[in-house]
């Protein structure tokens, strides 16, 4: 460890991330005065501990207090600059905008509409990032687009059940707060211009070059994938695949990709480019130009950086440590974007590296042979294993499953889709020099495309080799990860006190474990869920579920499957519901299209759904509900005049579409 503490960009690193997420996690935007006052303070401390060092013979445990100080200063900067780049929601909701609304970036569709992420630049001067819908029989637009519109602005709406994944948490760290559903009512205005929308106008054309070889919908997604970064294409099918095989990372452009690029690049030009620098410079610009064009994903730029800083370094005949140069790398990306921190494919893409930088080494001399072919599948299995025993806690946490059959999968993906890789980006160039003979050898390609896919598809339905529905939290996540390190740490340089940091991790995660227990008997939910189209209530007491649904397959539905797995459910019973019913003590009824008959009973909750017509006031005011529930399936006129009824006979309400599940366990 030591050799790669000489340069102090490691620890530097390491206090600046830890004070973005400390500020992100912690501290609000009014405590940036307090930040200010802090640094100023370890500033004077550093600076004046600095020149008493220097200058005067001070004891080691002064110079320790200068270089603490130092590293604090890093950790305040750290807070600093995620406030100074944290934006805030400047568009009132609710209300209509009239602006000019410029296309950034075209997302993938759903069943139903088109989406799009968007730049808004509204009639008073104000210009934010918006989230796009838009109906999928209207024409698709494109990026660069720019339509003058009024747009009805709204929050983007909450994750709607308990556990589920919040769409607003992911967009907020992309600065997307607010989002407006576009009808045709806009006017055309002239295309984006700039540097940056040049190169993405070029990307269309270098990808509908492809059109002439009309490839499948799954062989024409996985080109723009892993040519051009574009994702938007990949149908459901194939993303599930390649997810539960443990291949996802290969459709997602890295380093490999640009290794790729930059050989090819490096070998055409080495042709009539003489100068090592000046070929590099230029392989470099192009590499930066393909990183523009991809979207500027946190795997692209990491790739794309450590290049530059490797190839730079070569330049000057200067030697660089892997680790220094992954840490210079990630410092470089956060100084300019605090948030890309909580990018998930950048954690996954620095963490895979990390890994493979710190462990391969230790089992490398395990994964050899004298015959070339079998040296490489064995560096193959080396690398996917280190690599994947490296990002499991964090793997584990966002998606909550572990493929075991990974190795396989990168076996046959990586080898195949190395060269579908290499001959696509000299098919690209046939597709405008030489288009009848790019068609032909397209053919190949097609059918290479379409044996990874089955196999992949093949290996993703082995369901038996993929363990699902794993629950982790953040902070064991954390400590599984420290485990890792240390226990490589421990087999690089063997000391006790090392052992002892291991056994105290070990407890750590016993002890994380225990806690989750004790809440576990603690446990006891019960929850009308959010389901538009049925009525669907959680009753949970310590590790069992009881589902009341009028939908005999909701057990499958995801939210159902995220509640069991967080609540750590290993029972779950299900049972069908009518109009009326009761759960332990509860009486619910629920008032459909089709009416009610007379009930003569009080009501607990009564939930209202597909817009029945009937007199809420006046059975309000006979049966006296403790709640009434306006079902997402509703017209908002019925719910605005609903609500207004209740609150005239002060009855509690609770509208699902604004404020999602209802949880009754109090």
């Amino acid at each position: 460890m030591k050799k790669y503490m000489r340069y102090p960009i490691i620890p530097i690193t390491f206090f600046y991330v830890n004070g973005i997420f400390f500020s992100n996690q912690i501290f609000s935007f009014f405590a940036s005065e307090l930040i200010w006052g802090f640094l100023v303070f370890f500033f004077l401390i550093y600076i004046l501990l600095f020149f008493k060092t220097k200058f005067l013979k001070i004891s080691k445990y002064l110079k320790l207090i200068t270089t603490i100080s130092a590293y604090f200063i890093f950790f305040l900067v750290g807070t600093i600059s995620f406030q100074i780049n944290k934006v805030e929601n400047k568009l009132t909701t609710s209300q209509y905008h009239l602006g000019v609304l410029t296309i950034n970036e075209v997302l993938k569709s759903n069943s139903f509409q088109n989406r799009y992420l968007a730049k808004f630049c509204t009639t008073e001067n104000i210009e934010q990032r918006i989230l796009i819908y838009q109906n999928k029989e209207e024409t698709l637009l494109k990026v660069g687009n720019r339509i003058q519109v009024p747009l009805f602005i709204e929050n983007v709406p909450n994750a709607k059940n308990p556990y589920q994944f919040d769409y607003s948490k992911y967009l907020a760290n992309k600065q997307v707060f607010v989002q407006a559903k576009l009808t045709n009512e806009y006017t055309i205005l002239a295309p984006a211009e700039g540097f940056r929308f040049q190169l993405l106008y070029f990307r269309e054309t270098l990808m509908n070059s492809f059109k002439s070889h009309h490839f499948t919908n799954e062989v024409n997604g996985v080109i723009n994938a892993l040519l051009f970064g574009q994702r938007a294409d990949l149908s459901e099918k194939i993303q599930n695949d390649y997810r539960n095989a443990g291949v996802m990372h290969i459709l997602a452009i890295s380093g490999m990709h640009i290794g790729i690029l930059y050989w090819i690049m490096n070998l055409i030009f080495s042709s009539f480019i003489r100068s090592k620098n000046i070929r590099f410079l230029t392989v470099i610009s192009i590499l930066v130009c393909f990183a523009i064009i991809t979207g500027l994903s946190g795997s692209v730029v990491r790739a794309v950086l450590m290049f530059i800083i490797v190839g730079s370094g070569i330049m000057v005949k200067r030697k660089t440590s892997s680790i220094n140069v992954l840490a210079l790398s990630l410092l470089i990306i956060l100084i300019f974007n605090p948030l890309f921190l909580f990018d998930i494919g950048l954690q996954l893409s620095y963490l895979a590296v990390f890994s493979i930088v710190y462990f391969y080494p230790l089992i490398r001399p395990f994964f050899q042979s004298r015959f070339l072919v079998l040296k490489y599948f064995f560096e193959l299995v080396g690398i996917s294993i280190v690599a994947q025993i490296g990002i499991l806690p964090l793997t584990v946490y966002y998606f909550g499953q572990i493929p075991l059959l990974f190795l396989l999968g990168n076996l046959i993906v990586i080898p195949i889709l190395t060269f579908v890789l290499i001959a696509l980006v000299f098919l690209l160039i046939l597709n405008f020099v030489w288009n009848s003979l790019s068609v032909f050898l397209g053919k190949g390609i097609a059918f290479l495309i379409d044996f990874v896919n089955n196999a992949i598809g093949w290996i993703a339905s082995q369901t038996d080799f993929i363990i699902t529905n794993i629950k982790l939290s953040g902070f064991q996540c954390i400590l599984f990860l420290g485990l890792i390190f240390m226990i490589a740490y421990v087999i690089k340089q063997y000391s006790y006190r090392k052992i002892i940091f291991i056994l105290v991790l070990i407890i750590g995660i016993q002890m994380s474990f225990f806690y989750d227990i004790s809440k576990i008997k603690e446990n006891n939910q019960m929850h009308v869920l959010y389901d538009y189209n049925s009525v669907t209530l959680a009753k949970i007491n310590q590790t069992k579920m009881w589902v009341f649904s009028d939908d005999t397959l909701v057990l499958s539905k995801k939210y159902i499957v995220d509640l069991q797995r967080e609540s750590e459910i290993h029972q779950v019973d299900f049972k069908k519901i009518i109009n009326f019913f009761k759960i332990e003590g509860l009486r619910f009824l629920v008032v459909d299209s089709l009416g009610i008959s007379e009930i003569s009973t009080s009501i607990d909750v009564l939930i209202l759904k597909d817009n029945p017509k009937f007199n809420l006031e006046r059975y309000l005011q006979n049966h006296q509900p403790k709640l009434v529930v306006f079902h997402p399936k509703n017209y908002n006129t019925n719910v605005a005049f609903w609500s207004q009824t209740c609150t005239e006979k002060k009855i509690p309400f609770h509208n699902m579409r604004e404020k999602g599940f209802v949880n009754l366990s109090d």
